[in-house]
């Protein structure tokens, strides 16, 4: 139960993707471990927490959250916030308020300043993190988009969970290992 200065700090609200579908024993650990504030979910075969956490930021939220799902022996694949990270350049174009061919020529370098950030993914439809793109556009385009600090976050985290379950399948990747 939470003490009285914990009721003062805002809810801080993300999902956390599992690397299994949730078996009631799960949900007992979980709840042992102090994950009360936590919502079981299940989608395409994985489990999920729905965590609505009392926390002074939302970075105290998430490593918290993951450190007592590894103390209930899972493991956290991926953390998710309201809005996506990885977004095609539709979006990115729909979000700055331009048009797709404005925004395509500025990602291949054809206009505006230079160094629009590189895809994170390059294999078919390019992805892009907003929350590289949208630092970007503040930066060199004057856009008026505000920095969304918990997005950095969540993208942040998400990124150093996906890294952490390919190196941890792979033991021959130990330096990787140890960088993150």
């Amino acid at each position: 139960m939470p003490d009285a200065a914990s009721t003062d700090l805002p809810t801080r609200e993300f999902l956390l993707v599992l690397d299994r579908p949730l078996e009631p024993a799960d949900e007992e650990r979980l709840r042992s471990e102090g994950l009360e504030d936590a919502a079981p979910l299940t989608e395409n075969g994985h489990g999920m927490l729905a965590v609505g956490r009392q926390a002074a930021t939302l970075t105290d939220a998430v490593a918290s959250a993951v450190t007592q799902v590894r103390a209930a022996g899972l493991e956290v694949v991926r953390v998710l916030g309201p809005e996506t990270d990885l977004v095609a350049l539709s979006t990115v174009a729909r979000r700055l308020g331009r048009t797709y061919e404005s925004v395509r020529l500025l990602a291949a370098g054809k206009r505006g300043p230079g160094g629009f950030p590189v895809p994170v993914s390059g294999d078919g439809a390019a992805l892009y993190s907003w929350t590289a793109v949208a630092a970007w556009a503040r930066e060199h385009l004057d856009a008026p988009v505000q920095p969304d600090d918990d997005a950095r976050v969540i993208a942040a985290a998400d990124h150093l969970l996906a890294a952490r379950a390919l190196v941890a399948r792979d033991e021959r990747e130990a330096l990787l290992a140890a960088l993150v």
